[in-house]
């Protein structure tokens, strides 16, 4: 059945680099407490690279293959809950190391790998880039995913929203000095294409950093409808996918692009 009003769960995390059986066993705990507590919970989201941070050191050693040890006890937790479970993860696919996030099914199947398509920094000598965006039917409404540094690419979000997401799911590894722009790109992304943002981001101490929280979900118009603070935490929203066609009646952005006009662009030089 269709339900417009979805509950979502997002895990801001401490985690420790390096530890993957130690993270995943944390995150498994917390999630079924989560789950027996909240009961009929639409979507769990939990960071960027959840169970294995990032240690570049071993990387080869704990990233792992789909299906693996952590996919396949996330798809158990989302079977045994009816649950769809949103994680990001290092894969190995095809002699390669990927940033990635793995949307797995209410029925434990995995159903979409999504590949960080923008890598920042040092993660361009460790992972290898993916080169698809993905959107995702969810019975009659679609989600989109990205990861950390692409919430600040408007043109990914943009990219999801002209292809039917209604919810854009952002999974982070943000550090503390920056967390401040995590949580204003959060809501621009929202307000900017008129869909759900549910930015989930890691918290606390890692090898060589100190990682911000700030995790929230945003509706359409800007508004913060639940949040993790700067500690770990677990925060619950609840949406209803109504008001994205409502505001999108009232303030008419996306209708109103003109695609033609963003094509031409004329630079004029001054004689100062």
């Amino acid at each position: 059945m269709y339900l417009k009003v979805l509950k979502i769960v997002g895990l801001q995390l401490e985690l420790r680099d390096g530890k993957k059986k130690e993270n995943l066993m944390k995150a498994l705990n917390i999630l079924k407490a989560v789950a027996d507590k909240e009961r009929e919970v639409d979507f769990f989201c939990l960071p960027e690279l959840f169970d294995t941070g990032f240690d570049y050191t071993h990387l080869n050693l704990i990233a792992e293959e789909i299906p693996g040890e952590t996919v396949n006890a996330l798809s158990n937790f989302a079977e045994e809950f009816g649950s769809y479970v949103i994680a990001g993860i290092a894969e190995k696919y095809e002699g390669k190391i990927f940033d990635s996030a793995v949307l797995i099914g209410p029925q434990g199947k995995v159903l979409c790998v999504y590949r960080k398509t923008h890598l920042f920094q040092e993660e361009k000598d460790h992972f290898s880039s993916g080169d698809t965006l993905f959107v995702v039917n969810i019975g009659k409404y679609r989600v989109g995913l990205q990861i950390c540094y692409e919430i600040r690419f408007p043109e990914i979000s943009r990219a999801l929203t002209l292809n039917g997401a209604k919810i854009i799911f952002s999974l982070a590894a943000f550090p503390l000095e920056r967390v401040d722009h995590f949580m204003l790109l959060a809501k621009a992304r929202a307000v900017e294409n008129q869909v759900f943002h549910v930015a989930v981001n890691r918290v606390g101490p890692g090898e060589d950093k100190v990682y911000g929280g700030g995790s929230l979900i945003v509706n359409p118009l800007g508004d913060v409808i639940a949040g993790a603070g700067r500690i770990e935490n677990v925060m619950v929203g609840v949406i209803d996918l109504d008001l994205i066609d409502d505001v999108r009646r009232k303030i008419t952005v996306l209708s109103d692009r003109r695609e033609e006009v963003y094509k031409r662009v004329k630079v004029v030089h001054s004689n100062f």
